[in-house]
Parts: structure tokens; C-alpha cells; sequence
């Protein structure tokens, strides 16, 4: 029999081994060639140099190509864990090859071609029914936020065509490089010892390649954050920031070594379900601690899922929330006048009666270079009059006066003092807005710069060194109706202007959720087939349950008792790596020690993560078979 036709019958037999892969292959083809339209549509016009088109273009490029990285990483991890399932539910067939006189490397070209034929048509599929959705979607989305040009349109239908093709091959090859292991694991099959005892053959062991590789990325991932955090005098903003970002570190780590920390994590779930059903809940503790690895296969994607959504936006909302703090506490004006897109807010204004105002003027500041960060970018700056601010703005100064701040000196925040080991009264050498560097003495620090500028110049200083200079707002304290509408300003009283207050750009914050939607989506559909998967191969472990009295619905508790506790042991792992990484950071930013969560993310990645692992398990489980029924498919 060749082996497309064995290819041919496994799939006929058995479709529900291979749908996951099949659709992490159409997702891929589908959302891959999407971004590589938009890609080529945002790249094809000119842009007029530091124009908004180009700003947009340029925005809508690094997200994209995030994006694109997501999608074939998430591609791997799917494909990788589905194939690897597939071919140990196969080792009995390749055991009857290998005793026909099939050679280890036919059988390796066996498993590759499955893969190839499995991936080729899934990825066409996706490619010719979603590519072209999905990046319309996507445009009209991303120019909805202000992120895409309006003028970039997709490329030309043969260019269309082009991409859709090199997408397909290319989502194949994906999928066998991702099956690699598998397919040299087939090789290794041996016929004597598989057909002796299959089903001790087929157990899955813990590899200590694994576990080398796991210490490994957690020695190269996480050690240097943790020397920069020991070892480096940086200030308390940016060491919390950096323990945040070790969590999205520890995640893939604790994934690598799971199947060594299982036995350990699941001793309380399995207490807990010794109590909660003393009928079953043994059965189902016994199932969680005899197979580590399949438990932790069930965990991992659940960790990733629920992990990336609490720590990533956990972190941006705590951000946001501090933010947002500072600015309702340190915003004192009774109005606020901001310019509308395209327009400039004049640096002088008028007389109001019942009112005074202050323009604060755009500028910027360039630091000087530090160990950590030689090429320094320029800062947001703000030219303002020190003697009059304090009537519109509360900064929190730490140290010296605001009133102090006159032609030659400036003020600076916390952090970049901090950062640069600066000291009241002392010169530093600093760039200005028309690059010319200029000896200024610091007067004053103030502790809310994360809501208002970095640093603070004279207005005159600003004025002469910034080209086109106009005013980012005006403050208004006192009766603010008799400020004149003007076109292209917007008058917002205080309230007003809190309450639409964004904290974070909406680049950030979709970036942000593009990751969660992506990693969560195709963890969860790892997590699914897993589940689906790990169900067929105990069919006959099921009839034996079945026989010994447990009851239809007994059996459907044992089998949701079992990935449940898997899926919290990864809840579990998710909520304590958060804890510990972004409790420092809420803390550095004065909200206290627990962290700020994007609850309704995070309630949705949740609620998917438990639905990906039950009705899947309920579904292979099939637990309203009569008895006979159990025992006539217990082979699977």
C-alpha cells in the first residue's frame, strides 16, 4: 500500500487526530498572508517625510510585523504538540511496518509527507477564504484607530495571488519543520519491543533533554533581568518595570519544565478533589498524579494563555491606573484647551475675563548617555512660566522650587534624576529642541512624570530654542465659559478632561490585545485537541470504569475532575507569577501592592481557557454510552 493511501485511511478513520493541526495550518495561511498584504499595501506610496501618513505607516508596520511573528510561533506550538500526539497514537501501526521491512528512514519520509500532505490543503484553504477578509478587516480596523493611511490600499490581484501561493508553501513548511521531532521520533520506533507491549511502549516518559533545555532558557532568560535588578543602581520605576517584564520571561520557562514541577503542583488539586467528591475524586486524583506529562501538556497551554493575558495587560493597565492617578491629583486648572488634529494651539493667550490661562510649549529635551542607554532619545519637554504654574498643576516636587525655574536652569522628574544620579543645583550638559547643547542648572524634581513631562524649561528658553513653537495645551483656572471657540481648539472642563483621559496610546493598547488574542488563541486550540486527543487513547480504561459501577454521569465528573485540575494547576502558576512580578511594580508606582488587571481580558482568556479543556473532553469522552457501547470502541 503506498502512502498517500495510508494517509488516506488514517484520516478517514481517525479525522479528529489531525483537526487540530489542520486548523492551526488554515488560521496561519489565512492570517500570515493578511499581513503580508497590508505590509506590501502600507510600503507601496511615498509619505511625505514626518508627516501623520508616515507616522501611521510606520506604526502599522512594527505591529504588523509582530503580528506576523506571533502567527508562526503560535503556528509551531499547535502543530508541534498536535503532531506529537498524532504519531505516538500511530507507534503501533509503524511497529507492524517496521516488522514488514520498512527501514527507519522510509518511515521518517512516511511521517514528513503525512505532515506535508495534512498542512498543503488546510493552508490553501485559509489562503483562499480568509486572506483576503481578514486584511480588509484589518484596514479598515487599523485605519478605525488612527494606526493604518487611509490613502494605502492592497496590492493589485495578481500580486494578491502571488502571496496566497507563497503563503500555502510556506505554512507547509512551517508545519514540518514544527513536526521535526516526531518525525525522527517515528525513526526510533523499534518493531520487537512495541509489539511485546504496546501500551508500555506508548507510555510517554519525561525526556532530560527537556529538562536541560528548560534550565537553559530559564539561565538565559531570566538570569540577566535579575542581575540588572540585583546588581545595577536604576531607579525604582524602572526596576519594577523590568520585574513585570520578567513575568512574560518565566511563563515560557515554567512551560519548558513543567512536566518536573507537575507532581509537586498537583498535590493540592488532587487533596481538594478527594474532598470535594469522595466517589470519584480519587479516581480522577489518581489519573492527574500517574501521567505527569499529560497533565502538564493540558497546563502549559493554559499557563501561556491565561499567563500572557494577566501579566502583559496587567502590567498596561497598572501603568494606565498610575497614570491616570497622578493626573487627577496633580491636574489643579478648572478647564483644559487641546488642539484638534491638524491644528496648533498659539503659545500667547488671549485675555479672559473671569479667568487666567497659561500656555505650557511644546518642546524637547535629549538627556545625556548613560551605560545603560547610550543613544538617548528626546524627551517630552514643556516651556512654562515657574512662578505661575502651581496655580494649574500640582507636580509633587520632592525637592527645590518650581518657582526657581528661569532662563539657564530646568526642572526635571524623578525617574531621569534618578536614573542619571543627578543632584539639586548641579549643571548638566543637555540637548534642546534645535540641537544645540547647553549647560543647564537643575532647580527642581518633582514625583509625577509619569502623567506630565520628564522635564520642565523656562518659557523663554523654550521659545527661542524650538522652531515653530506652539503650545501642546492651555490651563484655565477660574470661570473658563469665557474662553472664546475658536476653530481647531477643544475646550474640556476638568472633569470632562478626566474622564476621557486615555492613559495609554492606542498603539499600546492594541498591541497588547493583537498578543493575547494570538498566543491565547492558538495555546487554547493546543489545549482543546490535547484534550480531545488524550481522551481517545483511555477508551479502554473508561469501558473498565464504566464496569465497575461508575454511573454515566460519575464518568463525565471524572474526566472534567481531571482536565479541570490540570487547567487550575496552570491557573495557579499564572496567578503566582503575576503576584510576584507585578506586585513590585504596582507598588514602585503608589497603587499598593496588588496590581491593576484588565479584568474583562482576563475574565475572557479565563473562561476560554476552561471551556477549551471541557467540552472537548466531554465530546471524546462520549459519557452517555451505554455500557456495551464503552466496551465495543475501548480500543482506540
Amino acid at each position: 500500500m503506498s502512502s498517500h493511501r495510508l494517509f488516506a485511511a488514517e484520516i478517514r478513520a481517525y479525522p479528529g487526530r489531525v483537526a487540530g493541526a489542520a486548523a492551526a495550518c488554515a488560521v496561519t495561511a489565512a492570517g500570515v498572508g493578511a499581513c503580508l498584504l497590508l505590509i506590501l499595501a502600507v510600503n507601496s506610496p511615498g509619505y511625505p517625510a514626518d508627516s501623520p501618513a508616515a507616522a501611521s505607516a510606520k506604526d502599522a508596520e512594527n505591529l504588523l510585523s509582530l503580528l506576523l511573528s506571533l502567527l508562526l510561533m503560535g503556528a509551531v506550538l499547535v502543530i508541534g504538540s498536535t503532531v506529537s500526539l498524532w504519531t505516538g497514537q500511530r507507534l503501533e501501526q509503524f511497529a507492524v511496518l517496521r516488522a514488514l521491512g520498512v527501514t527507519a528512514e522510509r518511515l521518517r519520509w512516511l511521517v514528513g509527507g503525512d505532515v506535508a500532505r495534512l498542512a498543503l490543503p488546510a493552508a490553501a484553504l485559509g489562503a483562499a477564504v480568509g486572506t483576503l477578509p481578514a486584511a480588509y478587516l484589518g484596514r479598515r480596523l487599523l485605519i478605525g484607530r488612527e494606526l493604518f493611511p487611509s490613502s494605502a490600499h492592497l496590492p493589485s490581484a495578481a500580486l494578491c495571488l502571488a502571496v496566497m501561493g507563497g503563503v500555502c508553501v510556506g505554512s507547509a513548511a512551517v508545519a514540518v519543520l514544527a513536526a521535526l521531532g516526531s518525525v525522527f521520533a517515528a525513526g526510533r520506533v523499534t518493531a520487537i519491543g512495541l509489539l511485546r507491549d504496546a501500551g508500555l511502549a506508548m507510555a510517554p516518559s519525561r525526556n532530560p533533554v527537556r529538562l536541560v533545555a528548560g534550565l537553559v532558557m530559564a539561565a538565559m532568560l531570566c538570569l540577566p533581568i535579575l542581575v540588572l535588578l540585583t546588581f545595577l543602581s536604576l531607579p525604582g520605576v524602572y526596576k519594577a518595570a523590568l520585574a513585570s517584564g520578567l513575568a512574560l520571561m518565566i511563563i515560557p520557562s515554567l512551560a519548558v519544565l513543567a512536566p518536573w514541577i507537575m507532581p509537586t503542583l498537583t498535590r493540592p488539586v488532587c487533596a481538594a478533589l478527594r474532598i470535594l467528591d469522595r466517589r470519584v475524586g480519587p479516581i480522577a486524583a489518581a489519573g492527574l498524579r500517574a501521567a505527569p506529562l499529560r497533565t502538564a501538556a493540558i497546563a502549559v497551554p493554559v499557563l501561556l494563555s491565561v499567563g500572557t493575558a494577566v501579566c502583559l495587560l496587567g502590567s498596561g493597565a497598572t501603568m494606565g491606573a498610575a497614570i491616570q492617578r497622578q493626573t487627577e491629583q496633580g491636574l489643579l486648572a478648572d478647564g483644559v484647551v487641546a488642539a484638534q488634529p491638524g491644528a496648533r494651539l498659539p503659545i500667547t493667550p488671549g485675555a479672559i475675563r473671569g479667568a487666567t490661562a497659561t500656555a505650557l510649549v511644546a518642546t524637547e529635551l535629549t538627556p545625556p548617555a548613560t551605560t545603560l542607554d547610550d543613544q538617548p532619545e528626546a524627551a517630552r519637554t514643556w516651556g512654562v512660566e515657574g512662578g505661575s504654574l502651581g496655580q494649574f498643576l500640582d507636580l509633587g516636587v520632592k525637592h527645590g522650587q518650581l518657582a526657581d525655574l528661569r532662563e539657564g536652569t530646568f526642572a526635571a522628574g524623578a525617574a531621569q534624576t534618578e536614573q542619571h544620579h543627578w543632584r539639586l543645583g548641579q549643571p548638566v550638559a543637555l540637548r534642546l529642541s534645535d540641537g544645540r547643547v547647553q549647560s543647564l542648572r537643575l532647580v527642581a524634581v518633582y514625583r509625577r512624570d509619569l502623567a506630565f513631562p520628564e522635564f520642565l524649561l523656562p518659557r523663554s528658553s523654550a521659545l527661542a530654542h524650538t522652531a515653530h513653537p506652539h503650545a501642546e495645551q492651555i490651563l484655565l483656572s477660574g470661570d473658563i465659559r469665557g474662553w472664546p471657540r475658536l476653530p481647531g481648539q477643544e475646550l474640556s472642563s476638568r472633569a470632562e478632561y478626566l474622564d476621557r483621559l486615555t492613559p495609554r496610546s492606542p498603539q499600546d493598547n492594541l498591541a497588547g490585545h493583537l498578543v493575547v488574542a494570538v498566543v491565547s488563541g492558538y495555546a487554547l486550540l493546543a489545549a482543546a485537541n490535547i484534550c480531545a486527543l488524550a481522551q481517545r487513547d483511555r477508551r479502554a480504561q473508561r469501558a473498565h470504569l464504566r464496569a465497575l459501577g461508575l454511573s454515566r454521569l460519575q464518568l463525565a465528573r471524572c474526566a472534567l475532575y481531571e482536565v479541570l485540575g490540570a487547567a487550575l494547576v496552570g491557573v495557579g502558576l499564572s496567578a503566582g507569577t503575576a503576584l510576584v512580578c507585578l506586585s513590585p511594580f504596582a507598588l514602585a508606582l503608589g497603587l499598593g501592592p496588588l496590581p491593576i488587571l484588565d479584568v474583562p481580558w482576563s475574565l475572557g482568556v479565563l473562561a476560554a481557557a476552561f471551556a477549551a479543556v471541557t467540552v472537548p473532553t466531554l465530546l471524546a469522552t462520549h459519557p452517555m454510552r451505554g455500557i456495551d457501547r464503552q466496551f465495543a470502541t475501548g480500543a482506540p
